[in-house]
């Protein structure tokens, strides 16, 4: 926890001395929405009618200090027709500049820093429930034939972020899909260790700060398929897994996450007659997720 702020008032420090920007806090708002309160800092030098620009992720308002007490700051925005864009206890950039409202520069240069002096790489454990739905099949020493085949799926992974965009992950997954054809039914059961690269996007801060994925995974391990009493084993590999997420935070600590995606396999498989079997799947995917970040 020391380390933490220590590095944020460093980040402070130098936002201040390299680009003139500063931090702030939203204190308080007027039920109007036309004034907005900050606390006072010594090196702010603002006295009243002295004017300042106010930046978000998305938004730039100019606002007059029009009130000013030992500890904080009463300010104004320019439009009478527009209501202060801030929330109370958000953090906006604040700096001494009128002109080009509509620049986002300050924003950039604060999440540059961020990303460099502040965040910290966050671990998670999560946990997925799947179900899948067969869309091509073809085996060797068999005919091609008209299958129906879906099943589900538990995984569990452990994550580890590599970056604010980038996590890796590696973790266990057990699957059941039951194939049905003419005049046959078919239970395979794979059990694979898996790993998986993912990209995040940034958060969507208009959606619940919710934040889009794009993973690319694969699997090795054992199957085992089973009919009338009879079973074959062999090895299972996933080559590979692509997927798309959509993770909603929960809190600070929880996130729940949607995926779709496509997985393609590659069981070799023998017989107790010892004919070799060689399966190739593809299936569709859909999945939830719940993660706990340690």
């Amino acid at each position: 926890m020391l380390y933490q702020f220590l590095t944020f008032i460093i980040f402070l420090t130098m936002l201040n001395v390299s680009y003139g920007y500063e931090l702030v806090v939203i204190q308080g708002l007027s039920k109007e929405k036309q004034t907005f309160i900050t606390r006072n800092h010594k090196e702010n030098e603002i006295i009243e009618g002295k004017k300042r620009t106010f930046t978000s992720d998305n938004v730039s308002i100019i606002a007059k200090a029009i009130t000013i007490t030992g500890e904080f700051t009463q300010w104004e925005i320019e439009n009478d027709f527009t209501d202060v864009p801030f929330t109370r206890g958000q953090i906006v950039t604040m700096y001494d500049a009128e002109e080009y409202l509509w620049t986002l520069t300050p924003e950039k240069i604060k999440r540059r820093y961020i990303k460099d002096k502040i965040y910290s790489p966050r671990r998670s454990m999560e946990v997925m429930l799947g179900f899948s739905k067969g869309l091509s099949e073809s085996t060797s020493e068999s005919e091609t034939q008209n299958t129906d085949r879906g099943g589900y799926e538990f995984a569990a992974l452990y994550h580890k972020e590599l970056s604010m965009n980038w996590s890796f992950g590696y973790g266990v997954r057990y699957s059941k899909e039951i194939i049905n054809i003419a005049d046959a039914s078919f239970i395979n059961q794979r059990f694979l260790a898996i790993a998986e690269g993912r990209y995040h996007f940034d958060p969507m801060e208009n959606f619940y700060n919710s934040q889009i994925g794009l993973s690319l995974g694969f699997g090795i391990g054992q199957s085992r398929t089973e009919t009338s009493g009879q079973a074959i084993f062999g090895n299972a590999v996933m080559i590979p897994s692509t997927k798309i997420s959509l993770a909603l935070p929960i809190n600070k600590d929880y996130d729940a996450e949607f995926s779709t995606g496509f997985e393609s396999y590659r069981l070799d498989e023998s017989t107790a007659s010892d004919i070799d079997l060689t399966t190739n799947l593809t299936n569709y995917t859909l999945g939830v997720a719940f993660r706990k970040h340690l």
